[in-house]
């Protein structure tokens, strides 16, 4: 006897559903979503010994259930959320309860018919958010330098933006700022809380610029230094490539039909 197991993850409760070789249906519930909590609920009903496989949805949570699970002894599988999805479309309920069955189904099939989504170590975890949350600064700082400049630009007052650090940009503002005021325009407490901001947003992300570039052994550092020294060499050196063979072409092409005129 092997039994099979399907979970459906919620942020609450997890539904939970159990099926043995022939799909007959052996025990199905919830349980809070815990590792602890689902691995008490099923140790309650079966053998955790005859478990042949268990598993559940690509999703926000896997990670943490998967190998928090697979420590305590289950073996895990996690699904392609667009697989799994198409599947359980043709199930005529939507509910918790329905879909944790249709995983337990999709789990006992098993095979080479499964794509499995394959689970990154914690670190590489680690590494991933704080890449994520980086790119989250580096965009909410576009987004406040596009704001002031945009509003100062109302008055045909120009600021440089981009790739400047954020002391130049901060006196580039207050400057313009001083400027307006001799010309009558009063901006500064609107402007300045959007700047208090802005600084506030850069010395965060100059941390966690430090932070991932900290470990020089890491593939990840590795990379993030490769894309912010190198990008711009190689993406010039793809354009001087690409321009030299269109010259070259256009040089070709106004060859022959020199030759064509000459006979």
């Amino acid at each position: 006897m092997a039994y099979f197991i399907g979970l459906d993850v919620s942020q609450r409760r997890t539904a939970i559903c159990i099926l043995d070789d022939d799909g007959a249906m052996i025990a199905e519930g919830t349980a809070l979503t815990s590792p602890s909590d689902i691995y008490q609920w099923i140790a309650k009903r079966i053998d955790i010994v005859l478990v042949r496989r268990a598993g559940l949805e690509a999703g926000a949570m896997s990670f943490w259930l998967y190998t928090d699970l697979a420590a305590m002894g289950l073996p895990m599988v996690c699904l392609e959320a667009y697989q799994a999805a198409q599947l359980l479309k043709t199930q005529r309920n939507k509910a918790d309860r329905n879909d944790a069955r249709g995983l337990a189904q999709i789990i006992r099939l098993g095979g080479r018919f499964l794509r499995r989504v394959e689970v990154r170590s914690r670190s590489s975890q680690e590494a991933r958010m704080l890449l994520t949350m980086r790119q989250y600064l580096v965009g909410q700082k576009i987004g406040l330098q596009n704001s002031i400049t945009g509003l100062l630009k109302q008055f045909g007052l120009v600021v440089r933006r981009g790739k400047v650090c954020a002391m130049t940009f901060r006196d580039g503002v207050l400057s313009t700022i001083s400027q307006a005021e001799e010309r009558g325009v009063f901006l500064r407490a609107i402007i300045v809380p959007a700047l208090k901001l802005h600084d506030s947003t850069c010395a965060e992300l100059s941390t966690l610029t430090r932070h991932l570039c900290g470990d020089s052994s890491s593939s990840t550092c590795r990379g993030f230094i490769y894309l912010r020294a190198g990008h711009r060499r190689q993406l010039r050196g793809r354009f001087l490539r690409s321009h030299s063979q269109s010259e070259n072409s256009r040089c070709h092409r106004r060859r022959g039909r020199a030759v064509q005129i000459e006979a």
